[in-house]
């Protein structure tokens, strides 16, 4: 299992066989490999356990179970099921697939040894790449590969994969040097972690990076308000984002006009000085809250906090939500906007059978274009020379593929590990927090953005040991 997950951080994210070419196709099959000799050698290791009287009953083999045959009825009743089986060519995000995202989080619910030489061997990659894509994107190839263009970064894949990657391995970079001893070697080691994280997360060009931080600082939040001390931590981790965005707006000032990639959201605001406000902001705010924690006569109601902060948070998800469908007509109107329009259209033009068990896994570009209207549409906004796959959105393509029990099984098992982990005693929750991040970052990623080998995997391991630091004795 140790071997594993390191196999799966260290080898896949640089694995490339001709460059860029068919670099998903590459990976995908890699990923498959690796999983399906691992999970193998698990089951033949543990055969006797398996079919043997095992001391408890698991929720979370009754979980796997349930959610692998809600797949099996899609895989039975998809429109083409050699697609549906093994994934379309360049994404394999099929049933095989998905069984062994499954498999390996039900595997990882019963425990993993993480200690720091598993910890440095799986994120240091993570690390290595990031260092790769600040430099590339500031004119620097450290890495020639063949059918390099600006849309590529390093040796993961365009930007949209790099910012499903760094959903999960940005946000867990974060919880670690949050849940340190701060000033500690540990909390040193976590923190260049995570401005290096974080600034190739503001370099690398899409903008959904925006609900990447927004799903990793919202949560820290909600964590930190239980006792001044986490609150102390918060607080320096907002100075560290600051100094990462400094830190690029620096690379912009000593590599004037060698940025890679067209103006976003992202590079303006470093290239605004919001950064050094952010740092000065935490540093007059970690001196009134550490004033506040001497004061001994002042008690602090963690729980009261919390509470208000969750009716905030509620609050403005609901305004951005209704803001949203209200405009959903103006901001449809790009390219994302339509994907999303047609493929409303699409589900509410299915029979009410389909609508329940969808199309099939990976078989949505194979429904979109049957249609001559569709077809046309997209070659006249997206060119002749590309073509969808997916909805770019985990949720209205998995409406499609996996129809409204896909939805509910998705949504379903996050709300059940996050849940389980809120309920974790005090001493669990540092750990607790540092499986809650990646989740909660990746689906609010994922909300205007796709899910791939080089993100979901990840994933469904951070799932299978969130429900082991929630179920297990020792965390």
């Amino acid at each position: 299992m140790t071997f594993y997950m390191i196999l799966l951080s260290a080898f896949l994210p640089v694995y490339m066989r001709d460059g860029y070419y068919m670099l998903g196709e590459e990976k995908g099959v890699m990923y498959m490999i690796i999983s399906a000799v691992t999970a193998a050698l698990i089951i033949l290791a543990y055969l006797p356990d398996i079919f043997g009287e095992r001391e408890k009953k698991s929720d979370t083999a009754s979980i796997v179970k349930a959610f692998v045959c809600i797949n099996l009825i899609n895989l039975v009743f998809s429109l083409d099921k050699k697609v549906s089986f093994f994934g379309l060519e360049g994404w394999r995000t099929g049933f095989a697939t998905m069984f062994l995202m499954l498999f390996f989080c039900a595997a990882f619910s019963e425990g993993a040894i993480l200690n720091r030489y598993t910890l440095a061997a799986v994120f240091a990659v993570p690390f290595i790449i990031a260092i790769l894509v600040i430099t590339e994107r500031f004119g620097i190839n450290l890495l020639r590969v063949s059918g390099t263009e600006p849309s590529f970064v390093a040796c993961v894949g365009n930007i949209n994969w790099y910012a499903g990657y760094l959903s999960v391995f940005v946000p867990i970079g974060v919880g670690f040097a949050a849940t340190r001893e701060v000033y500690g070697k540990q909390f040193y080691l976590w923190s260049v972690y995570s401005v290096v994280m974080i600034m190739s997360l503001f370099v690398q060009g899409s903008e959904s990076a925006i609900l990447i931080l927004a799903g990793t600082y919202g949560l820290l939040i909600w964590y930190a308000l239980y006792e001044k001390e986490r609150l102390l931590a918060l607080i320096i981790q907002f100075f560290l984002l600051g100094m990462a965005m400094f830190e690029v707006k620096i690379l912009l000032g000593i590599f004037p006009g060698k940025y890679t990639y067209t103006d976003n959201i992202l590079i303006h605001i470093c290239d605004m000085n919001v950064g050094i406000v952010l740092m000065a902001a935490s540093l007059f705010v970690y001196r009134i809250v550490a004033l506040f924690k001497e004061s001994p006569e002042k008690s602090w109601n963690g729980e009261k906090y919390r509470k208000r902060y969750i009716v905030i948070s509620a609050i403005l998800a609901i305004s951005a939500i209704a803001f949203v469908a209200y405009r959903f007509d103006e901001l449809a109107q790009n390219g994302r906007g339509i994907i999303w329009r047609m493929t409303i259209d699409m589900y509410n033009g299915l029979s009410p059978f389909r609508k329940v068990v969808g199309i099939g896994r990976d078989c949505f570009g194979s429904y979109v274009y049957s249609d001559p209207n569709r077809a046309e549409l997209l070659k006249e906004t997206f060119g002749a020379g590309n073509r969808l796959t997916n909805a770019h959105s985990i949720i209205l393509t998995e409406l499609i593929e996996g129809g409204l029990s896909g939805v509910m099984c998705m949504i379903f098992i996050a709300f059940y590990v996050l849940n389980s982990l809120r309920k974790c005693d005090t001493e669990k929750e540092p750990t607790a927090i540092i499986c809650a991040l990646p989740i909660v970052s990746y689906y609010l990623n994922g909300m205007i953005s796709f899910s791939q080998i080089l993100s979901t995997p990840y994933m469904f391991i951070c799932l299978g040991l969130g429900l082991y630091v929630a179920n297990g004795e020792q965390s």
